[in-house]
């Protein structure tokens, strides 16, 4: 039973998405699902995976992920100071 209460756990997690998808493109992720004897939902699941951690590992993203922290570390900081300041933002 606890591979059925996981089954039952991971399910609650999903969110439902809506996506648009070229026509080809749909077709041919349908093609691929009834080959392997799968659903497009899982072929598409299955895809992002591994597109989502490629792209996270990759030196690209590496980069825009270190700007982009040391931009929002930026703003706090500059948040801070007015407050330390006393001075009110609109």
């Amino acid at each position: 039973m606890p591979s059925e209460r996981r089954a039952a756990e991971d399910k609650e997690r999903q969110v439902v998405v809506s996506v648009r998808f070229p026509s080809q493109l749909l077709d041919r992720i349908q093609a691929i699902a009834a080959v392997q004897s799968t659903t497009a939902n899982a072929v598409i699941r299955e895809g992002m995976d591994a597109w989502v951690r490629e792209r996270v590992a990759s030196a690209d993203f590496r980069a825009a992920s270190e700007a982009y922290i040391a931009q929002a570390q930026a703003q706090v900081a500059t948040a801070l100071q007015d407050h330390a300041a006393g001075r009110r933002t609109p």
